[in-house]
């Protein structure tokens, strides 16, 4: 494990540990050459001296490094350094896709619609490489804090061809299509799979198949129909509905052949959710494929599936039968013949050294009931109890029922000799003569008892999701608050320690946003003093253009858009407009002057909208056209009127709603201030403004 401080290279600074897989480490650094921050993958010791896993890790690294796409996490270089082997990536601060379902329940349709599009461009370029990322889920989907979404973790994708086959398949069950749950051969629409799975669990919450191990998962990938999403969510749109079943049919050819093909229908169901985007012919196939999962709902399960014919006469699903049953009775075969050759060489070993004579009886350990005993002549109707501390609850079963022997788990408890899932203790030391059919008790090992909080996804996690989070881990959480100007309010910054144990503290610092500066006032002042002064203040002048007005001289700024003295959030930008000065200067020639005083109503407003609030992070790189403007009742009929005009912005800009000098209809003392999304024409926000009677 790198510790803060230590350099890679004399260039980058590993700053703390983020992440931990299967094969490698992954740390936050600071590259001091560009002055960037970046994510370091380390491969694992264990793994650093095997040539099969150092060439496998550098193949997969070269292959992502070869990616360049705005929704993929890129690669910047691969370094082989003694016995050192790492990628350095692009850091992304933001929150996994599992976590944002976790935190939310379930996604609206359109939002889960943005995001999946978001995804299906990343995979589409990386398909047109020739790569395939063979794990896509939502632990590999990073929404980082502007809303973009990227695909990570293509350090376990290939570059492919052709003759890619799927004995070498990875990825997690949950998510893995039929052909790789098989070892069959593996496209780009394995990977269309695992996304209609994923988009599956973004709208209901839920995944479609589940079971008590990983076996049974890919088994029911490979077997069972598909759930009808709207059976989970009835506020699915039909056209979602579509796309998810297209997408994870059993067969690759009946899939999209490409994720082009997938962005193209899920943008015209974003569009028309509710019309059909599927070609007839392909809707008779998805209307078979719910109507069988209604019977299958109805019939008793079956212990073997049905025989299907194939063209040349022979029984497929029969055959794939018999080869399980042959696969399964050669495993316990083998089983017993180890158990019997360890046994014999044990007994043989014991009877050596001690020259024939019995073993004395050991004092207990904490891992074990009683003391151990020694082996005695088996007669008909009796096995020796073989050992199966360290072996998964699956295995040990396995072992046992093939001596035909019962198991029952009789506790859960914390070891620092046996991995979490492990059976640690069992009821008869090995060798001990047992009657078959008894039940067996053993102790199972939950690990050592640390809680390992780098794979919570916890930075960029609201704190309220954050703190329950940690007390259903039984870990009392204690909060501190700093500025920060990249995470937004009451998201955590950091986490400390890494590493604790249950009942222990563990400290969130969470961002109280970015340090809020007073705005300047610029009214009065010419243009380029105007963005001088907006600039030294920490703010971005934006010119919203010229205007006629009464009483402000040619040239100089009036109306900014964020009213001077308030606080706000740095580099945000303040529009103002320059005066054109009167529209009517001249004066009738021999006329004495006049001046007649104006009766005006006046109102102001100060306030700002993100449009995240409505939209959701999977619109920010989606564009909205908005409008603010003025609703006001004059003598019974609705009057509108335009404050700002209609301007293309992302879906995830901060709008300010500030104008300080707003003029109403004459006698009206009440409206309102909406702030408009014109494309759909509807009202995001509406503030009531009251008019005051003004003498000008």
């Amino acid at each position: 494990m790198l510790k803060p401080g230590t350099y890679l290279q004399e260039r980058y600074e590993i700053i703390e540990q983020i992440g931990s897989g299967g094969m490698a480490d992954v740390y936050k650094a600071r590259c001091h050459t560009l002055n960037r921050l970046v994510a370091v993958k380390m491969l694992k010791n264990e793994f650093s001296r095997d040539e099969n896993f150092v060439n496998r890790f550098k193949m997969e690294a070269q292959a992502a490094a070869g990616l360049s796409h705005p929704n993929i996490v890129n690669v910047f270089d691969v370094v082989d350094e003694g016995d050192s082997h790492y990628i350095i990536m692009e850091l992304i601060e933001g929150i996994t896709l599992k976590s944002y379902i976790d935190k939310k329940g379930h996604l609206e349709s359109r939002e889960a619609i943005g995001i999946a599009i978001q995804m299906a461009q990343g995979m589409s370029a990386a398909h047109q490489q020739k790569i395939i990322h063979q794990d896509i889920k939502p632990q590999n989907i990073i929404i980082s804090m502007d809303g973009k979404v990227k695909v990570a973790d293509f350090g376990i994708a290939r570059a492919v061809s052709s003759n890619t086959h799927g004995d070498h398949a990875i990825g997690s069950v949950h998510y893995v299509s039929p052909e790789q749950a098989r070892g069959d051969f593996v496209d780009a629409r394995s990977d269309i799979y695992s996304l209609g799975i994923t988009m599956f669990e973004m709208v209901t919450g839920r995944l479609p198949f589940d079971g008590e191990n990983t076996v049974a998962v890919a088994i029911a990938h490979l077997e069972n129909p598909m759930i009808p999403p709207k059976e989970c969510n009835p506020d699915i749109p039909e056209s979602l509905e579509q796309i998810i079943l297209k997408c994870t049919e059993k067969k690759p050819e009946d899939r999209y052949d490409t994720a082009e093909a997938v962005i193209a229908d899920l943008r015209r169901a974003l569009i028309n959710p509710n019309e059909s985007v599927v070609e007839p012919d392909e809707r008779k196939k998805l209307e078979k494929a719910v109507e069988i999962q209604e019977n299958e709902k109805e019939r008793p399960e079956k212990k073997f599936p049905e025989r299907r014919r194939t063209k040349d006469g022979s029984t497929e699903e029969f055959g794939r039968q018999i080869e399980r049953i042959f696969a399964v009775a050669g495993v316990i075969a083998a089983i017993l013949i180890i158990i019997v050759l360890v046994f014999v060489f044990l007994r043989l070993g014991r009877l050596l050294k001690s020259g024939g004579s019995q073993k004395e009886p050991t004092a207990p350990t904490e891992e074990t009931y009683v003391p151990e005993v020694t082996t005695a002549a088996i007669a008909e109707g009796q096995v020796y109890m073989p050992d199966v501390r360290g072996l998964s609850r699956e295995e040990a079963q396995r072992v046992l029922e093939a001596l035909e022997l019962r198991m029952t788990v009789t506790s859960i408890e914390n070891s620092d000799t046996y991995d979490v899932g492990c059976i640690m203790a069992q009821e008869y030391p090995e060798g001990t003569v047992l009657e078959k059919n008894v039940v067996v008790s053993v102790k199972m090992s939950k690990g050592t008892g640390a809680i390992d909080l780098t794979v919570l996804g916890l930075e960029g996690m609201e704190l309220q999701a954050a703190q329950l989070l940690l007390a259903g881990k039984n870990l009392v959480v204690a909060v501190q608050e700093e500025t920060n100007d990249l995470v937004p309010l009451g998201y955590v910054i950091r986490y400390d320690p890494l590493v604790l144990r249950d009942g222990e503290t563990v400290t969130l610092t969470v961002s109280l946003g970015p340090a809020m500066l007073p705005v300047p006032n610029i009214e009065g002042k010419t243009q380029e003093d105007a963005q001088k002064e907006l600039i030294a203040a920490g703010f971005l002048p934006e010119p919203a253009g010229e205007a006629y007005h009464d009483t402000v001289e040619p040239g100089a700024v009036f109306n900014q858009s964020v009213q001077a003295g308030t606080m706000a959030i740095p580099h945000t930008k303040i529009s103002y407009l320059v005066s054109l000065g009167p529209e009517n200067p001249e004066k009738p020639e021999n006329t004495e002057e006049v001046t007649i005083g104006a009766t005006r109503y006046i109102a102001s407003i100060d306030k700002q909208y993100n449009l995240n609030v409505d939209l959701g992070p999977g619109y920010s790189t989606t564009s909205i056209t908005i409008a603010i403007r003025l609703r006001q009742e004059v003598n019974g009929r609705e009057v509108i009127r335009n404050l700002m005009e209609p301007r293309t912005v992302l879906g995830d800009t901060l709008i300010p709603i500030s104008f300080p000098r707003i003029e109403g209809a004459d006698g009206v003392e009440t409206g309102f201030v909406e702030l408009v999304d014109v494309d759909r024409d509807k009202v995001l926000v509406s503030y009531p403004v009251s008019f005051f009677k003004t003498e000008e």
